[in-house]
């Protein structure tokens, strides 16, 4: 069995990814177990009034957020018949991913791409260039 982890962000290019992971899933030799995980940049908070319940709402509404996002790619999952389970996190993108990678015993990760090209990706970074580095699998980006 392949253990896929799917980054999902919820933007077309990740609902590309993860058309493209249902597609090969029809026409894979063994069948695969997809890990749909979704991490959520901390919120960085400036100022002098900010209380420990104030991250805690922020937290609190970032994970809302990534489970509703998760709910989505799963009812795509579910409805082709394909085994997943779902995983979010708070914190550096690039890092969560390797950390999910390494902690569900992943085989491969596919995810989404902006596709800035070369010149804009090293200006502003990408985090599918950060996963890239990070991780020790293989990475499918899907553009």
């Amino acid at each position: 069995m392949r253990n896929i982890l799917l980054a999902y962000d919820g933007s077309d290019n990740a609902k590309r990814a993860l058309q493209h992971l249902i597609d090969f899933a029809k026409e894979a030799p063994k069948p695969l177990k997809v890990q749909v995980f979704n991490a959520q940049h901390e919120p960085v908070m400036y100022g002098e009034y900010v209380t420990s319940a104030m991250v805690e709402e922020l937290n609190a509404s970032l994970m809302k957020k990534s489970r509703g996002l998760l709910e989505e790619a799963g009812a795509q999952l579910a409805a082709a018949g394909i085994s997943y389970e779902t995983h979010t996190a708070i914190g550096n993108v690039a890092e969560q991913v390797n950390e999910a990678v390494k902690r569900l015993g992943c085989d491969t990760v596919v995810m989404g791409t902006r596709g800035l090209g070369s010149f804009t990706g090293m200006l502003l970074g990408s985090v599918a260039n950060r996963v890239i580095h990070e991780v020790s699998v293989p990475v499918l980006l899907v553009k």
